[in-house]
């Protein structure tokens, strides 16, 4: 039991600790890519989907009035996927038969890929921005991200999330996760290719976008991963942002997150190359970021059986340490008194993400269930 113990130990802390050091030991050797100087701007078509996104559309769009950017050269286009709200009239009458600004009704929802596709297919930019239909963006977003993209060897860029408000304590350890996230993101596009890009802010080449098929959760997994297939790397861009608050709601964050974890492991069945080390030339990255992330909620469950069956003082030791990590976790959860404060929140944090991992790949493979991108 002491042997699955430590193997189960050892997978957490390389997982969470030692990958990302190892990474940022690595791409030290690297220098960040200097954007090339940009003589002549291309036309910029932005695609964002929506479905019930009146209150949020309005400051979406008052921030992409303010992009730093020849406005002659952007163009607009909003697909309402299947809205039962005013989403529809609402941008119609904001656009106002604006020549650069389009608006698409799908009468029926086809999820956010789905209405992507349509988007896509009604652009006439050399550039494709996605962003979402909720996040601000900074007004250098365009300019931060457009001009890597005359490198034929870059196939995407992404943007980095923002968490504008961080006063709450859920909020602030949220903000930390990012942080750290962003942190290795960085590191890989250093090395050579993030694994994906930024769902609110990425943009890629009209004539490199492959449609993705519609039931698809994870768009801004899948068109990078399918532009590294034809080894065009994926940069992250720190400057470039998108800004959100973190969502205070512990129960509508936690199927936020089931439907992302359960999105990779319906892109990780779709493109089984990337398990393959000859051909995914961020096989490490990929494995340990993405994958090992997902399995993580089963090694710590070996950890703590192994440790309750295990019969010498250090398994002892080891489950009396668990049990308090868990009870910590549990009290922040219930918000018993004493435990607003940063520690309990983290603990609670972490948990949260890994329960929601262990149930996405259990929903994923007992029932293939739909889970909508809403």
């Amino acid at each position: 039991m002491t042997i699955l113990f430590l193997i189960a130990a050892l997978f957490i802390v390389y997982t969470y600790a030692l990958f990302p050091l190892l990474l940022a030991l690595k791409a030290r050797r690297k220098s960040a890519l200097k954007p090339p100087t940009v003589e002549t701007w291309p036309r910029v078509s932005i695609v964002i989907a929506a479905h019930n996104e009146a209150e949020n559309l309005p400051h979406k769009l008052e921030s992409l009035e303010l992009l730093d950017y020849p406005s002659d050269l952007v163009e607009w286009i909003v697909v309402s996927d299947g809205s039962t709200d005013n989403t529809h009239d609402l941008l119609k009458s904001t656009f106002n038969n604006h020549p650069n600004r389009h608006v698409k009704q799908l009468p029926k929802s086809l999820g956010k890929c789905g209405a992507l596709n349509a988007g896509v297919a009604m652009a006439t930019g050399d550039i494709i921005v996605f962003m979402d239909a909720r996040q601000k963006v900074s007004s250098n977003a365009l300019k931060a991200l457009v001009p890597y993209l005359s490198n034929e060897d870059i196939g995407a860029v992404s943007g980095e999330l923002i968490l504008t408000d961080e006063n709450s304590l859920e909020a602030g350890n949220l903000g930390l996760y990012w942080r750290y996230e962003k942190w290795i993101r960085d590191n890989e596009s250093r090395l050579f290719s993030t694994t994906g890009a930024t769902g609110a802010l990425y943009a890629i080449r009209r004539a490199d976008f492959k449609p993705n098929k519609i039931g698809t959760l994870l768009d801004d997994f899948d068109t990078p991963v399918s532009l590294l297939a034809q080894s065009k790397r994926t940069l992250f861009i720190s400057g470039a942002y998108a800004y959100d608050k973190a969502n205070n709601d512990i129960k509508l964050e936690f199927r936020r997150k089931v439907r992302n974890l359960a999105g990779n492991w319906q892109s990780f069945q779709t493109n089984k190359w990337l398990f393959n080390p000859t051909k995914n030339k961020v096989w490490w990255q990929f494995l340990s970021h993405k994958v090992f992330r997902l399995l993580v909620p089963f090694a710590m469950i070996a950890a703590f059986i192994s440790s309750a069956l295990g019969d010498n003082v250090f398994l002892n030791a080891m489950l009396t340490l668990q049990l308090l990590f868990y009870a910590v976790a549990l009290a922040g959860y219930t918000n018993l008194p004493g435990t607003k404060n940063k520690l309990f929140n983290f603990v609670s944090v972490f948990i949260q993400l890994n329960a929601a991992a262990l149930v996405a790949t259990i929903r994923f493979f007992s029932s293939k269930e739909a889970i909508s991108w809403r």
